[in-house]
């Protein structure tokens, strides 16, 4: 492949990732809108996001006739490696999300859920035995001291969000993590087409059975048209062509990119909900978002010596 070639599929995979955090904030917004004008929570529109996404990439997959969306089942280990990435991963990140969003707003729960990147280097840190350069513990420092911002606005005596919004945003970075490190091996093996649709269809049946959540409110048009881009938009187009955009650009610098997200969330939800935030709120944004894209960009910058050094080495 040729340098063009190569400049070129690197700008295809940028505006990919780019896209997917931008329509993730979107999503975000809805979803505070959907909580705002309704009586919609955060377990309903969960079920309807995750019911769409998983019939709609099923229905890919058999149109495509991919066998594999079948196969699985037939592997007792793989599907309980399934379930537990469908009730983790899938569920958990999406149902904690909303509810941080219901319990406070877009901009906040997504850039509380966004401190899954350090908490992917705590990972590394703890469990791959990997230490920590210092640029890394210093962006940990500045994640946990935005979130204390957002959090408390410098007081020690009292909570400024409440305190399911941080407990719910602060466990949907949990659930994102384990999203992310878990399930390349069933990708790999079975298509994250068929993966994400079957474990987001088990995702909604599951919820909606342990919460009891059989009907819904009544709910208008517009309310309707929203769910439905919830699920659309947030979730089936975004999923897919983040994988994509992931094998384009690879994973750090595909989450430099997608940073975007709670960006774009904060500013939709000022400028078309009009949601106020205080000083000591933007620093915290601040101080997140700079951690993340501290430890994407040294990371990368790292990994571009390595290869020249391979190159360099194999010369």
């Amino acid at each position: 492949m040729s340098e063009k070639q190569i400049n070129h599929s690197q700008r295809f995979g940028i505006i990919l990732v780019l896209s997917c955090g931008i329509m993730w904030g979107i999503s975000g917004v809805l979803g505070q809108y959907v909580f705002q004008s309704s009586d919609v929570n955060a377990t309903q529109l969960s079920i309807i996001r995750q019911f769409i996404s998983g019939v709609v990439l099923l229905v890919i997959a058999a149109v495509k006739g991919d066998k594999r969306a079948l196969t699985i089942w037939s592997k007792p280990k793989s599907v309980i490696s399934m379930l537990f990435f469908a009730l983790s991963g899938v569920m958990g990140v999406q149902f904690t999300y909303f509810a941080s969003i219901e319990h406070s707003n877009a901009a906040t729960g997504t850039v509380i859920q966004f401190t899954y990147i350090i908490m992917l280097l705590l990972y590394t840190t703890i469990f791959m035995h990997k230490r920590p350069h210092i640029y890394e513990a210093a962006s940990v420092v500045c994640a946990f001291a935005g979130i204390f911002l957002i959090a408390t606005h410098g007081s020690l005596n009292s909570l400024a969000i409440s305190r399911p919004a941080l407990i719910w945003g602060l466990t949907s970075a949990v659930c994102f993590t384990i999203y992310c490190l878990y399930p390349q091996k069933l990708y790999n093996e079975y298509g994250l087409v068929n993966i994400i649709g079957w474990s987001s269809l088990i995702a909604s049946i599951f919820l909606a059975l342990v919460t009891k959540t059989f009907s819904l409110p009544h709910m208008d048009g517009r309310i309707i048209a929203a769910s439905l881009a919830v699920a659309i938009v947030g979730s089936l187009i975004p999923f897919t062509i983040y994988g994509l955009g992931i094998s384009i650009l690879g994973s750090v610098k595909a989450s430099l990119f997608v940073t975007v997200e709670p960006v774009s969330s904060a500013l939709l939800t000022w400028i078309f909900l009009g949601t106020q935030f205080t000083r000591m709120d933007l620093i915290g944004f601040l101080l997140i978002l700079g951690s993340i894209q501290v430890v994407a960009i040294m990371t990368f910058h790292n990994e571009k010596h390595i290869v020249k050094a391979e190159q360099t080495h194999l010369s």
